[in-house]
C-alpha cells in the first residue's frame, strides 16, 4: 500500500473519530446549542432575565381549508386528491429588528409537517416586532454532512421514515429530502383511491433550495397570553400560515405522479418555483 493511501485512510479515520466525539452544548433550550454535539462538555449558557426562547407557530391550510393528511381535496384540475405523507425542511436564515439590525443569526433548520405547529427557532429579548427570513432547503455544508453525527432529537438526525438520500460513499452525492409529497390521486373519478393512483414528489439536492422568505410578524409574549399549546409559558412566539395546495399549483397531479431523485426535472423545478406562494405572514 502506498504512503499517500495510508495517510489518507489516516485522515478519514481520524476524522470520523472527531465526528463521532464530538464535545459541546446539548441542551436545545440553551443559547449556544450546538446541533453536532455528541457529548455534553458543560459549555451551555442559558437565558437570562431579559432573554426568551422564541417559538415559531404554524397554521395549517389547503388554500381556505384546514390542512390534514388523509383528508380529501381537489388538484387545479378537480381531481380527487389525498396526502398521506407531507414534510419540508425550513432553514431559518436570520431575524432582524425594524432598523434590520440582526437580533438573531443562528442557522437552524426545522421539519415541518402538517400534525406538528409548534417548533422552537431562537431566542430574543425585548422586542415586539421581527422580519423573519426563511428558505426551504438544507443549506449546502449541512446537505452534505452525515445524519448520524446529529443527536436524535435534531432534525437533521436520521428520521423514520427516511427524510435523506445517502447514495455512494461520497457525501457529495447525499441530500436531505428538501419536500417530501405522497399520496393517491382518484384518476379514473370512481371515489376511490386505488393502489395505482399513488403519486411521490420528493425533491432534494443543492439545485433545489429555494429563494430567501421574508416575513414580517408580531412578536406575542406568551406570558401574556393563554392562546398556544406546546410552548414554554415564559417564551415569545411568531406565527406564520402554510398553504400546502401551493405546492401543487396548476400540477395535474394524475398525470404527473413521480419525482424523485434526478427524475422529472422539469416537474421538481416547478414545485420548487411554487413554493414561493407557500409561506405567509399570519393574521389573526
Amino acid at each position: 500500500m502506498s504512503l499517500n493511501k495510508i495517510l489518507f485512510i489516516s485522515l478519514v479515520f481520524a476524522l470520523l473519530i472527531v465526528s463521532c466525539n464530538k464535545e459541546g452544548c446539548t441542551d436545545s433550550l440553551a443559547l449556544n446549542y450546538d446541533e453536532r454535539a455528541k457529548k455534553d462538555d458543560g459549555s451551555c449558557e442559558f437565558l437570562n432575565q431579559n432573554t426568551k426562547a422564541l417559538f415559531l407557530q404554524t397554521h395549517h391550510f389547503y388554500d381556505s381549508l384546514n390542512f390534514y393528511l388523509d383528508s380529501t381535496y381537489n388538484d387545479d384540475f378537480g381531481t380527487k386528491i389525498k396526502f398521506n405523507r407531507a414534510s419540508f425542511y425550513l432553514g431559518k436564515n436570520g431575524f432582524y429588528d425594524n432598523s434590520n439590525i440582526s437580533i438573531d443569526d443562528t442557522v437552524n433548520h426545522m421539519l415541518i409537517h402538517p400534525d406538528e405547529n409548534v417548533y422552537q427557532i431562537g431566542h430574543i429579548s425585548n422586542i415586539d416586532f421581527i422580519k423573519s427570513e426563511f428558505y426551504i432547503g438544507v443549506d449546502s455544508i449541512r446537505n452534505h454532512i452525515n445524519p448520524a453525527n446529529y443527536i436524535s432529537n435534531n432534525p437533521l438526525s436520521y428520521q423514520t421514515p427516511s427524510t435523506h438520500w445517502q447514495m455512494g460513499s461520497n457525501p457529495m452525492n447525499w441530500s436531505y429530502l428538501f419536500i417530501i409529497i405522497e399520496g393517491s390521486a382518484d384518476s379514473n373519478s370512481n371515489g376511490i383511491f386505488e393502489t395505482n393512483e399513488n403519486f411521490i414528489f420528493h425533491i432534494g439536492g443543492d439545485q433545489y433550495i429555494s429563494n430567501i422568505y421574508k416575513i414580517n410578524s408580531t412578536v406575542i409574549d406568551n406570558f401574556q397570553s393563554n392562546n398556544f399549546t406546546g410552548v414554554t409559558p415564559n417564551s415569545y412566539s411568531i406565527n406564520i400560515d402554510l398553504n400546502w395546495a401551493s405546492i401543487i399549483n396548476n400540477i395535474d397531479v394524475k398525470n404527473s405522479q413521480s419525482t424523485h431523485g434526478g427524475g422529472n426535472v422539469q416537474l421538481a423545478e416547478k414545485i420548487v418555483n411554487n413554493c414561493d406562494y407557500l409561506i405567509s405572514e399570519h393574521f389573526n
